[in-house]
């Protein structure tokens, strides 16, 4: 690739860094004490040239004086300066030219390779939020009207030349301590200056110019789409939407510059106050009535029980009617039966409902063992074959996975033998009963819901662990059936099954936001810190085996995964875009310290240099495409009148 073909260059040393700071510093410190004083005094010998060249005026003025004094009038300003815009607007360049000379003359430039790619790194991000000159003596119009007072500022000039010298002298040791504490003497963004990372950005912009357009469409439609629209004052930025990487690097980096970026900062605040509405409406949409853990268990644990009581009676009543008609005093011979407890005698030890369920078949007279003790099936009536297996369920711990095991299949050597006795509303009654038995015993997650342990009245899952259970532990075929079980429990267990949904996005909130672990943060307007890489972990865990879905529905699940794709779009940015090094913040706080100067030495006009420089970060230019960012426009980068 083209990045790989690019030489990689060799890493400073220790040494090589600290000379590369203080250069970097002396460039700094020269250019805004002495660069600013060169500028104004190359800026004043300009303006006194263009006075006493004659040059301002042209001969279409002159014509103009002569024609109007032959009249018997004169011209108005307006007329004579139209005739003159051609000459002043020459004049202008020629003095910033003047001025620009001025402080390139009074301006260190770094002469090692460290030196000058820190000073690089400085000047790419001026090259971002600044015009290439700095507006220290005010705008060209601002030049013009001081024409007239040329020869004043000329004097001023000269006066404020004559301490440069010494201005210069006393920089560079504060310069090298106030940059080395603004950047901590880390280095500068290696993506930044990396050949790699400068072809990674042009092959991003080409992309973007490709197929950027309809990406970019496509995410603001999306976020423009949710319950609680992305509009606005939390609308996508230029950046955010495009993934431009030189738009988002500037968008990142701006937003760090107090005032100025502060738009930027309340977009992103406004965007996770969004976030966190579109959660809170889904939450809503779901009319959830349990909130805490506990309430939901219980809420869940009354709509199985009911559900479970209707079917036991409609189950009875089935069996009363075969009972009236006389199908249940048909005998039946329970061989089968014998033979699976005879498998099962070395598990009594391990299973003691085994050894129980036996006692109770010797009971009821259903088996007798032989003379050699083997156990033989007697015949009985089918009311005493069903007699057994209601024991048999009431004593198996259907939670035990092993003992739900036996369980089942003592109770289907029972079904093998009551198959074909009795008449239709005995089978009748046998199919409810085996509907009953599959949806509430056969189902591991169904029973566990509605067991106790042995011996005790104490559930065998607790109310507040009920949610994780079914919605994150359990596989999604027990997901589902307990769906099932729960929307056919009439109003309250819809219910039940909504309190759970919303506990579900409860869940992938706290977990992107933290405060399932208590690492909750806040942002500067108090909104929870949004995670992408969590929420988008918490998604991906319920979507890859199909819960996300089945929880919510393909609508809901789709808004779902939209929103962890916007968060990626809202809080991150490619690889090399954000200068983690701070090098805006650092430049701040370096012209912060400069600016200390002033009390202890540096002369007047030089500290009104550095005030002005200071004041770079809240210029028009960058305001404007700041501006044009929020505003979802591409900045055109015209010159700032």
């Amino acid at each position: 690739t083209v990045a790989e073909a690019m030489p990689t260059p060799p890493e400073p040393s220790i040494g090589q860094r600290i000379v590369g700071a203080g250069e970097a510093a002396l460039s700094l410190a020269t250019g805004a004490t002495g660069g600013t004083v060169g500028y104004l005094a190359g800026t004043g010998a300009g303006l006194a040239r263009e006075i006493l060249s004659g040059r301002v005026s042209t001969p279409d003025t002159q014509r103009l004086v002569d024609e109007a004094a032959a009249r018997g009038t004169s011209i108005s300003m307006a007329e004579r300066a139209r005739a003159n815009q051609p000459a002043a607007m020459e004049s202008v360049r020629r003095v910033f030219q003047a001025g620009q000379q001025g402080a390139r003359a009074l301006t260190y430039a770094p002469r090692t390779q460290a030196g000058q790619e820190m000073a690089q790194s400085v000047g790419q991000t001026l090259t971002e939020i600044v015009p290439p000159t700095l507006p220290v003596i005010g705008a060209p119009g601002a030049v013009l009207s001081g024409m007239r007072q040329a020869a004043p500022a000329a004097r001023q000039a000269a006066i404020t030349a004559a301490p440069v010298a010494q201005a210069v002298v006393q920089a560079p040791v504060t310069a090298v301590r106030a940059v080395q504490r603004a950047v901590g003497l880390r280095e500068p963004d290696p993506g930044a200056l990396s050949a790699a990372s400068q072809s990674a950005s042009i092959l991003n912009r080409r992309a973007a110019g490709s197929a950027g357009v309809s990406r970019e469409m496509e995410r603001r439609t999306v976020a423009e789409g949710m319950p609680v629209p992305f509009t606005g004052p939390s609308a996508l930025t230029t950046g955010q939407a495009s993934r431009n990487f030189s738009q988002l690097q500037f968008e990142k980096e701006s937003a760090k510059l107090g005032d100025v970026g502060a738009p930027l900062r309340q977009r992103v605040g406004s965007q996770t106050a969004t976030m966190i509405a579109n959660f809170d409406a889904l939450i809503d949409r779901t009319e959830p009535l349990a909130v805490d853990a506990r309430q939901i268990g219980q809420a869940v644990d009354r709509a199985l029980i009911n559900r479970v009581e209707v079917e036991r009676r409609r189950i009875r009543a089935a069996y009363d009617r075969a009972d009236r008609a006389g199908e249940m005093s048909a005998p039946v011979q329970l061989t089968p039966f014998a033979a699976q407890l005879g498998e099962f005698s070395s598990l009594e030890g391990l299973v003691p409902m085994v050894a129980a369920v036996r006692q109770e078949a010797v009971r009821l007279g259903a088996i007798a063992p032989d003379e050699s003790g083997a156990l033989q099936a007697r015949p009985i009536p089918i009311m005493t074959a069903e007699t057994l297996r209601k024991f048999v369920n009431q004593n198996t711990e259907w939670g035990d996975r092993r003992e739900a095991l036996v369980g089942r299949r003592i109770n289907e050597s029972i079904d093998a033998a009551t198959e074909s006795a009795g008449g239709d509303l005995y089978r009748a009654a046998r199919r409810l009963n085996a509907q009953f038995a599959d949806e509430f015993q056969n189902v591991g997650l169904t029973a566990n819901l509605l067991a106790t342990k042995r011996g005790t009245s104490e559930r065998t899952i607790a109310f507040g662990d009920v949610f994780d259970k079914v919605v994150l532990n359990a596989p999604i075929d027990e997901l589902n059936k307990v769906r099932s079980t729960l929307l056919r429990s009439g109003n309250n267990g819809k219910q039940a099954w909504s309190d759970m949904k919303a506990a579900g996005i409860r869940y992938i909130r706290d977990r992107a936001t933290g405060e399932d672990r208590g690492a909750v943060g806040r942002d500067e307007f108090n909104n929870p810190l949004i995670s992408p890489s969590a929420l988008n972990k918490a998604i991906l865990e319920f979507d890859q085996d199909g819960k996300l879905q089945s929880l919510y529905g393909k609508k809901q699940a789709q808004i779902l995964r939209d929103l962890a794709e916007l968060s990626i779009d809202i809080y991150t940015a490619p690889p090399g875009a954000v200068n983690f090094s701070n090098t805006a913040s650092a430049l701040q706080v370096a012209l912060d310290s400069l600016g200390t100067w002033a009390v202890t030495g540096v002369p007047g006009p030089a500290a009104t240099g550095l005030k002005e420089a200071a004041k770079y970060v809240k210029n028009r230019k960058t305001r404007a495409r700041i501006n044009a960012a929020l505003q979802g426009r591409t900045f055109e980068n015209e010159a700032t009148p």
